[in-house]
């Protein structure tokens, strides 16, 4: 096995989408939606954008022994994703079910499903794809401990850790410390520090805070502003490119899988954080998760890629 691959840890789903004029209150119903099923979860999401952008990628994960099992599975199988090493289990697949508005703003809700039995010992059952693998992405739809043991798997083989921290929750410092980089959005950030970040000055707060917790280099995604880029060797904001938003469900995970995709390619971080901001709002200018990724011929024409 090639020593250029990405490997993903993380949910799939299928997402069950339903486009609004506006989002709901607590107790409405709004009509005049239409609906569309699309193959999703972060994990997937992450692994199939990834793909697209040419990076041999795999896939560790489950899906439920239902007929969405089988449509997901294929789906992944479909754009090239090595997928030995997800499993079909008794149950359900994950599901959630997305509203989105007008505007693009979503909300959404998810049935775990299938993937709360991803667990360690799965995990540990693909250390060698793991191992062999230049970059590992992993994310919070998922148990805790499985997303912990990923990291360490990767980190004890010399492999880069991408950690998106989505959904948010509490995360201790030994865990934020596997992560080489830690995706946050600007919600998450402050889910996780406590400082409410609305703005670069408090994006820029956030991330120093993180990067005393644990993690190396810290990317808070600010939506169609961009995201801050904290490291070591610096800081700097990422401007995104401007583009009239659709459905932001996916913007995070295109973000995810194009920095990875060029870390892969060894690009130097602060660059690669500028393709995954452009991958990012390519995504949200699009409707659905899946469908929205980019393809390599499409980011290229909005950034410069190096490979």
């Amino acid at each position: 096995m090639d020593k250029n691959k990405v490997a993903v840890v993380g949910s799939i789903n299928i997402d069950m989408v339903f486009s609004l004029p506006r989002l709901p209150a607590t107790g409405e119903t709004v009509s005049g939606a239409s609906f569309a099923a699309h193959p999703g979860g972060k994990g997937a999401n992450q692994a199939v954008a990834a793909a697209r952008l040419g990076a041999p990628t795999a896939m560790i994960g489950c899906v439920g022994d239902d007929l969405w099992g089988q449509f997901l599975l294929g789906g992944l199988q479909g754009e090239g994703i090595d997928c030995a090493h997800v499993s079909r289990v008794p149950g359900a697949s994950g599901c959630a079910g997305i509203l989105v508005d007008a505007g693009g703003d979503n909300i959404i809700a998810v049935a775990t499903g299938a993937n709360a039995l991803l667990s360690p010992g799965r995990v540990e059952g693909a250390g060698d794809v793991i191992a062999q693998s230049r970059v590992l992405m992993a994310q919070l739809e998922i148990p805790l401990q499985t997303v912990t043991t990923a990291l360490k798997l990767a980190k004890g083989a010399g492999v880069i850790t991408i950690l998106d921290p989505a959904p948010a929750r509490a995360l201790a410092p030994e865990v934020l410390a596997l992560a080489d980089y830690l995706t946050p959005n600007a919600l998450e950030a402050s889910s996780l520090t406590g400082i409410d970040v609305h703005c670069w000055n408090t994006a820029a707060q956030a991330a120093r805070q993180l990067r005393k917790q644990g993690a190396n280099t810290v990317l808070v995604t600010m939506g169609k502003l961009g995201a801050f880029f904290s490291s070591p060797a610096g800081e700097v904001r990422i401007a995104a490119p401007r583009v009239a938003a659709v459905d932001a469900t996916a913007a995070g995970d295109a973000f995810n899988g194009a920095l990875a995709a060029a870390l892969v390619q060894g690009v130097q971080p602060d660059i690669a954080a500028d393709i995954a901001a452009a991958a990012g709002a390519l995504a949200a200018a699009k409707a659905g998760a899946q469908p929205s990724l980019p393809t390599l011929a499409q980011l290229g024409q909005a950034v410069s890629l190096p490979w």
